[in-house]
């Protein structure tokens, strides 16, 4: 099958009558994920888990349209255990930009069916935009057969993804987890004191076979104990001290990367992180397509290898043991502490697996400013990619959040995520063939 795969992409190749895609522009792809941005704002139940997921389809979406015009690389889904897509023999006539832009608008329809009309209408009218522009390149029989093989991408990976556990997520979800009552575990946290969010997240399907098991921790935090002077009391005591003596710096960092209202979720801000580095360096399409697609995948298994971890251990939360425990009845947190449990830190798995995908892009050394909460709280410079993994993560230190080993360990398991990403043979001819 996988070589199948690649006889008909190489067909692709010969007497191109339009440039190939790394001719083409990443305006489009750019555009549509901005729309994404903003509807995971407006759009009720798209929190960072769903976010995340909707990023990697997306994004896959983005690359499976254009690939046949990108000689030396293959299409994933079947690679990743989905349905086969071919494209039709005349796919070197193809206008590319027209097939990513219907992609990109279907998928986005079925993966935001619960918008408002308002929202409906933008994204008609961006595609309607796109289409506009594109009349002058192509004639209209290659235009349109071009977005319907766009189409056909969106539609089956739609199909495919409504079996990976995560289908529809954005919906309230049923109570399906009843907190351990032994001492240690998680139980519902102030003000809100919500049920456990997508307790069985941890068993969706990763787009990598294996990655769930592949990237879980050892569980290296000290025993749970009450008692003062213990370990655990010791790494709690931690987080207690730091809370006394917060800077309006560490105020600053800690709701720059907070997941409250009105704010980008943690998957929607590192993705805005990808886009600022395609457009600062001015990527072509076949690039932007390898980085939304790489960098959604490692987003959507990073949250599933983290949920993993989480309702294995049912660790208790630093405000309810520095509340019932350390009798600090008064004591709260900056940001109020997302509804599951401690261990590990999602931030960290998910932007350490962020970083370590745009690194494999842009090299370690990449420095960059993130504009993304720039209107809220400033513009933030970085001097490489690791280190705004490293800072999301210390902001749930400083937050009250999270004690530190959760954050140093979950920064361990993101990178397991970003490195299997980063191993996926995208390119014909990698070490995996």
């Amino acid at each position: 099958m996988l070589l199948f795969s690649i006889l008909i992409y190489t067909a692709c190749e010969d007497h191109v009558h339009f440039p190939k895609v790394k001719q083409y522009p990443a305006d489009v792809a750019v555009a549509w994920i901005n729309l994404q941005q903003k509807l995971t704002l407006k759009t009720p139940g798209y929190g960072p888990g769903v976010t995340g997921r909707a990023f990697a389809y997306v994004g896959l979406s983005l690359y499976e349209s254009v690939v046949p015009g990108m000689p030396g690389y293959r299409s994933m889904v079947n690679v990743l255990g989905g349905p086969s897509i071919t494209p039709p023999a005349d796919c070197n006539h193809f206008y590319w930009p027209a097939s990513a832009n219907a992609a990109m608008a279907d998928m986005i329809r079925n993966l935001f069916v619960t918008t408002s009309a308002a929202n409906k209408v933008t994204i008609d009218s961006l595609e309607s935009a796109f289409n506009t522009q594109f009349a002058p390149y192509g004639d209209a029989q290659i235009l349109q057969a071009s977005a319907a093989f766009g189409k056909t991408v969106a539609a089956t990976l739609f199909q495919w993804s409504k079996t990976d556990g995560g289908h529809e997520g954005y919906l309230p979800q049923p109570p399906l987890y009843t907190p351990n009552p032994l001492p240690g575990k998680w139980v519902p946290t102030p003000p809100a004191l919500a049920p456990a969010a997508f307790p069985t997240a941890g068993n969706n399907r990763t787009f990598v076979a294996g990655l769930t098991a592949m990237t879980q921790p050892a569980y290296t935090l000290p025993a749970y104990s009450p008692d003062p002077g213990s370990g655990f009391y010791n790494m709690v005591n931690e987080v207690y001290t730091i809370s006394l003596s917060l800077t309006p710096t560490d105020i600053n960092t800690v709701k720059r990367w907070g997941d409250i209202p009105g704010n980008y979720n943690g998957t929607a801000h590192f993705t805005n992180i990808a886009t600022q580095l395609i457009v600062s360096k001015n990527l072509k399409l076949d690039e932007a397509a390898l980085v939304y697609a790489k960098h959604g995948i490692a987003l959507n298994d990073a949250i599933i290898s983290v949920f993993k971890t989480k309702y294995v251990y049912e660790l208790v939360r630093p405000i309810t043991y520095i509340r019932n425990i350390m009798m600090y009845a008064t004591w709260n947190t900056v940001i109020p502490t997302p509804p599951h449990p401690e261990f590990s830190s999602a931030h960290s798995v998910i932007g350490k697996a962020s970083s370590v995908v745009l690194e494999g892009f842009f090299g370690k050394k990449c420095a960059f400013t993130d504009h993304t909460m720039e209107a809220l709280y400033g513009a933030r410079s970085y001097p490489n990619l690791a280190a705004y993994a490293v800072e999301g993560g210390w902001s749930r230190v400083l937050a009250g959040i999270h004690y530190k080993p959760s954050v140093d360990i979950g920064l361990s398991q993101g990178k397991k995520v970003g490195d299997l990403v980063n191993n996926l043979p995208f390119k014909i001819g990698s070490q995996h063939d």
